[in-house]
This record gives C-alpha cells, structure tokens and sequence, in this order.
C-alpha cells in the first residue's frame, strides 16, 4: 500500500476513530465498536469494509459464524522502515506534509475543547546517530504506553486517547 493510499483509507475521521478504539481494545465486534463510539452500526460496519480493503485491519469470524471480530494489522499500521531511496520521493513528502498539515489544524480545538490533550509539532536537526537513538527511544515509551493500555483497559480503567509519533524528513534536500 503506497502512502497515498494508506493517507486515502484513513481520510475519514471515523475510520481513524475505530483504529484508535480497535488498537486501546485488541479485538473488537462491529457492535462493540458501534456502542463505544456511539455511532450507528451499519456506519462502522462500512467503514471497517474501507479499512478492511485497505489491509489495515484484519477479521476474525468467531465460533458461532455470526460474529466477525475485527483486529489492527499492526504490519500495515507501522511498516518497516523504508528503503532509503524511498526517502525523498515526492509522495512520501506528500504524504508526510499532509499528515503535518492534518494535525497542525487539529491544535487549535484540542486546546481549546480539552485540556487533557497535547500536541507537539516542530521541526528539528538531528544528526543520523541522533535520529536513531530518539526513534529508539520513541519505540521504547510507545511500548511502555501499550502495556498501561493493556492494564487499564483489561480492569475497565482509564480513558480512550489518541497517541501518535512521527520522525519524518521535513525537506528533500534536508539542510
């Protein structure tokens, strides 16, 4: 799935919303999903179909054949790292400043509405042995965050947010 693609299948804020849900759950029914969100369940079922298609969920029927049971593609979600000469295409920029854009037009209402939220945007240099050790880092708090989410969500603790982190080359020629 190129990044365009994957930007295309999230587009709609319903479908980010049930994978944030399906990724604090694990596992999750369309109904499940439908309740949590309070949305009407053959809207979510459409949507599941979207991200389903896209390959970023994966389904399960459960034992009776009437349930199906829906699960984040965790490959699809967070790919490997890219070939290096994939770096500077001109989609993966564009992809990479839409994302940006998308976020820096959420700040205003996230802080304004709640103040619970937090975002962080800015630019930074960063040697090559710098950028590693962060994004070491990065993964290093991220699993530490999915574990307390484990706990949590596993004891009816806690409330759902959206946590997300991106390191990404701000400009093609980088300097």
């Amino acid at each position: 799935m190129t990044e365009m693609s994957r930007l295309k299948t999230l587009s709609h804020p319903l479908r980010l919303q049930i994978l944030v849900l399906l990724d604090a759950m694990k596992e999750g029914r369309t109904s499940d999903l439908a309740s949590e969100l309070g949305a009407a369940a053959n809207k979510v079922s459409y949507h599941l179909s979207i991200l389903e298609s896209g390959g970023l969920i994966n389904k399960r029927v459960g034992e009776d054949a009437r349930e199906t049971w829906w699960s984040v593609n965790e490959e699809k979600l967070n790919p490997p790292e890219p070939d290096p000469s994939e770096r500077g295409s001109e989609e993966g920029r564009a992809a990479s400043f839409a994302i940006l854009e998308y976020l820096r037009s959420l700040v205003p209402d996230l802080m304004d509405k709640d103040q619970d939220q937090s975002v962080m945007l800015g630019v930074v240099y960063l040697t090559s042995d710098q950028r590693k050790r962060l994004v070491e880092q990065m993964g290093e708090m991220y699993q530490q965050v999915r574990e307390l989410s484990s706990t949590n969500y596993e004891n009816g603790e806690g409330d759902l947010y959206a946590l997300g982190a991106q390191l990404l080359p701000a400009r093609p020629d980088q300097r």
